[in-house]
């Protein structure tokens, strides 16, 4: 094959590879809708920043979380946590004022699931 036909076919080749890393699809593949299930669920998917727990009194979604602090005030707050971590399995879990009270009312009932019905702490039946 002569030097000037393999330069002509590389070329050719380099600029088909070019032009392969530039393609882009002509129709984008639709993606289907799911509707949410929950207020909450319809919060997440609109903003991204909702947490669980996080509605209003008439279980509206929040903008921002309320963290358990200002819902309820500190002292009633810090009971929760501290029945929280007494009966929390988890190694970091949920249990802080800062968090929404809901978030941490759910841990402490999954903490109390985790005992027989003759064993759950006082800090379960509050």
């Amino acid at each position: 094959m002569p030097r000037q036909a393999i330069a002509l076919v590389s070329t050719s080749l380099f600029a088909l590879i070019l032009g392969a890393c530039d393609a882009r699809p002509s129709d984008p593949v639709p993606t289907p809708a799911v509707p949410p299930t929950t207020p909450a669920a319809a919060a997440v998917e609109t903003t991204g920043a909702i947490q669980s727990g996080s509605l209003s009194p008439e279980g509206q979604p929040l903008e921002k979380p309320i963290t358990c602090r200002e819902e309820r005030g500190d002292e009633a707050a810090q009971a929760l946590v501290r029945r929280c971590i007494a009966v929390s399995p988890a190694t970091r879990p949920p249990c802080n004022v800062a968090n929404p009270c809901q978030m941490i009312e759910n841990e402490i009932k999954r903490g109390c699931d985790f005992f027989g019905p003759d064993e759950k702490p006082a800090e379960c039946a509050a």
